[in-house]
Parts: C-alpha cells; structure tokens; sequence
C-alpha cells in the first residue's frame, strides 16, 4: 500500500493506577528524550531499559509505540542483562517485568493500567479515526474487533490495533484469524505519529 499514515495526538495518557511519582517521573523524562532525538524503536525500548526502575511487557507497546516489543526485549536481554518476574496485568493477562537491576522484590506482582487517547487519523485514504473508535465501542474483545474491521474493508496498521483495539501484539491475532480461515493480506506502511515524531514503516493488514 503507497501510503502515508499520520496519527495526530493530541491526548495520550497511559499509566498504571498505583504508578509511583518516581516511575511517572521517570517515564515522562524517556519519553520526552526519545522524542528531541526522533530516537528509533529499538532506541526508545534501551532508553526506558536504562532509565526506569523496571518495566513491563504490557506497557512497552503503549508507552513507546512500539510494534514487535517482545523480538527486541530478547534483542537486548543478554547485552543489558536484564533480569524479570512473572506478573499479572489488568486482572487477566500474564507477562513480566523487566530491569537492569537484579533486586525485583520491590516489584509489584500485579498492575492495572489505563489508557486515554484523543487521536486523529490522517492518511491517503478516506479511513480516518471515526470507524476504529465505533469498532471499539461496539465491540469489547480486541480480536474481535479486528475481524470486524478487516471484514467491513479497513486497512488495520499496528498502531491502529493498538490505539482503538487494544492489541499489543497484531500479528499474533492476524496469525489466529488466518488458522480460522480467514483470509488476511499484509503490507507496510509509512506511518509518522505527533508522540514519537518519527517516520517509519509498519504492518499493515487488509482482507484479501
């Protein structure tokens, strides 16, 4: 698909409800050195790696924007030597808790997060936020959604799954929907969003 996406942002606020002032601290100091740098992906996940007493696999996506979160942990993991725990988050997912310090007894077991966005979706196309944010309200499952939405023609980006679907994990749902039969197209995609203020490439899903 020759096209550009661009993701005007003009509230984003994602936090865990007993997020102390030191981490909130600390994440507002990542994020904004990421973007003076237009740092990368894999620059953004070292700096948060680096900067904050410890993070979660369920936050990575969200706070950084980031699209394949678990490849590049693993990228890292040896280099940085990264030390984790099993958590819990939302009260149904599992997954783990990273930091470069090995003491993770401080480190809760459990997280609840929340996450409020006013985004607006700009691109080639006539698809702007308006039919995600309706897929998201009449729908609760984010699998679902996505279905939903490759079955009524939208082209789904990552961010678009993560934004309005809640998926951190895209290609993990597209895999599952395809194993049911359903026929599912990728491509890329240029993408360039008012948080992160860079311009890259990411998946891009379609009914085939």
């Amino acid at each position: 698909m020759n096209e550009r996406i661009e993701y005007q942002i003009e509230k984003y606020s994602f936090a865990e409800i007993n997020e102390t002032p030191r981490i909130t601290q600390q994440w507002a100091e990542v994020i904004e050195e990421c973007r003076r740098l237009r740092a990368g992906s894999a620059e953004r996940l070292r700096t948060a790696l680096l900067n904050v007493d410890y993070v979660s696999s369920f936050e990575l996506p969200f706070r950084l924007l980031l699209v394949r979160a678990p490849q590049m942990i693993a990228d890292l993991r040896d280099e940085l030597q990264l030390c984790q725990k099993s958590a819990m988050f939302n009260g149904k997912r599992f997954g783990c808790v990273y930091s470069v310090t090995s003491d993770l007894s401080k480190v809760p077991d459990e997280f609840q997060y929340r996450l409020s966005t006013r985004i607006f979706r700009e691109g080639s196309s006539d698809d702007t936020a308006a039919p995600y944010r309706e897929i998201a309200k009449e729908i609760k499952m984010p699998r679902e959604r996505l279905k939903h939405a490759l079955e009524n023609g939208l082209a789904v980006t990552a961010l678009d799954g993560l934004f309005w679907f809640g998926m951190q994990r895209i290609a993990a749902d597209v895999a599952v929907l395809r194993k049911k039969g359903m026929r599912i197209a990728t491509s890329e995609v240029q993408i360039w969003d008012s948080l992160t203020d860079t311009l890259r490439l990411v998946p891009v899903y379609h009914s085939a």
